[in-house]
């Protein structure tokens, strides 16, 4: 009769251990790796014990289904009086890979087909999963309301990623059921997300907008001679409030600019939404100079794409640039997005503009479901609110607009009344390599 234990490693040069379910028959051995490796303060050599609560409980969890195969093998008259121990853990391990569907292998090849745009939010979901875990084998059978709550609680200190993480998994359990329960057979029998609900991020309403102040304090900011990312992120903050708070893949990916109308459609939720994220934005006088200074080539609005060879690049770069000009001007954790919650909340607070428009002009999905069914998409009402808001925040004469018509007026006043000027004159980029 065969036995099975649980055998823990030799630490490694690494300070980690490997564990091992250890199959017995007779005088031979066969050792089966669980996945599961401790680290140095997660075993106790004097009593011989995983002191990890979720390791402990999944290596006992994988014994306890290895005791199950191992006695349906023995039941079936499946081992005979010759196989040693390396016969029968080679047919439990088949066995148990026949039983289930791996979480983990089955996310990399769904990824692999799907094509996500958020592949990036999926990767780091299934590294934090696999910390948590303690391996990178994952049976869904083992993904239940317990489980469920025990990875909510490991991510109680970051809000944002709970409610991403456990999203993206309940999508992915879904999609696996899809995929592998047909009417014949059930490999997938039970869905924990019939029970238990995902948590929802809490967002703290305005506290990444900027004050009117501070933010004229980034426009007045004059960035150092032959420092790029500086140059760069101030440009592209000040593009990006004046563009109805345009995210910076958007800026990275705009193609259509025509008779001063930027078109586009925004990446982060085009997949999502049948008018496919579509927004028109009249290009405000204002910041022809900025626009003319970046612009792009080969079919794009602005040169971006040159400078960098990914939007995520792109991003990181204004973030830094944005970091050092925060730290100069006493803005403590002064990011991108920040453009487009102060766009948001100077449109709201200051300019009465209604919570309807703030929306459209943010391009989120509509707020009154019927009404946009027989509402005809107008962008006028939305670009008309932000050529006010920019002439009050940057104290301008008002600036007009002609609504019958897709063009820029032929003659905009728009000169400042104060001294409050943005970037300097367009200066050629050096060390462009290194933004």
């Amino acid at each position: 009769m065969a036995t099975i234990s649980i055998e823990v490693g030799k630490m490694t040069s690494k300070k980690k251990r490997e564990v091992y379910l250890l199959v017995r028959r007779g005088e031979s051995r066969s050792r089966v790796k669980s996945g599961v490796t401790l680290a140095e303060t997660e075993y106790s050599e004097k009593t011989g014990r995983i002191k990890s609560v979720a390791k402990a409980r999944l290596v006992e969890q994988l014994k306890n289904e290895l005791e199950d195969n191992l006695e349906a093998l023995e039941q079936g008259s499946k081992i005979s009086n010759t196989d040693d121990a390396n016969d029968i853990a080679e047919r439990l391990v088949q066995k148990r890979e026949i039983k289930g569907v791996d979480f983990f292998s089955f996310t990399e090849d769904w990824l692999a087909r799907a094509h996500s745009k958020s592949e990036k939010n999926y990767k780091c979901m299934l590294n934090t999963l696999a910390k948590f875990n303690g391996s990178r084998k994952l049976q869904f059978q083992e993904i239940n309301v317990r489980f469920l709550k025990d990875f909510e609680n490991y991510l109680i200190d970051r809000p944002r990623a709970k409610s991403m993480y456990i999203g993206l998994i309940r999508h992915l359990f879904h999609e696996a059921m899809i995929e592998f329960n047909t009417d014949e057979e059930t490999l997938i029998k039970s869905d924990p997300f019939r029970r238990y609900k995902a948590p929802k991020q809490v967002m703290k309403k305005g506290v990444r907008a900027l004050t009117l102040e501070n933010f004229m304090k980034i426009v007045n900011y004059k960035p150092q001679v032959g420092k790029s990312r500086d140059l760069l992120a101030h440009d592209c903050f000040i593009l990006s409030f004046c563009l109805m708070g345009m995210n910076s893949v958007d800026l990275y990916n705009a193609k259509k600019l025509e008779r001063g109308i930027l078109k586009y459609n925004r990446t982060k939720t085009k997949g999502r939404r049948s008018d496919e994220a579509y927004i028109e934005v009249q290009v405000h006088p204002y910041i022809k100079q900025l626009m003319a200074k970046w612009k792009g080539t080969g079919g794009h609005v602005f040169n971006f794409h040159k400078r960098f060879k990914h939007p995520e690049d792109f991003n990181r770069a204004l973030n830094i640039g944005l970091k050092t000009i925060g730290d100069k001007l006493h803005i403590p954790g002064l990011q991108f997005y920040q453009a487009r919650h102060t766009f948001a909340t100077l449109s709201r607070n200051m300019m009465r503009f209604s919570k309807g428009d703030v929306d459209e002009a943010l391009n989120h999905v509509g707020s009154y479901d019927i009404a946009d069914v027989y509402i005809a998409k107008d962008f006028t009402i939305i670009n008309e609110n932000n050529y006010k808001l920019i002439d009050r925040v940057f104290d301008l004469e008002p600036t007009s607009m002609d609504v019958k018509a897709e063009a820029v007026p032929k003659k905009v006043k728009a000169k400042p009344k104060k001294a409050k000027t943005i970037p300097q004159k367009a200066e050629t980029v050096s060390n462009a390599h290194n933004l």
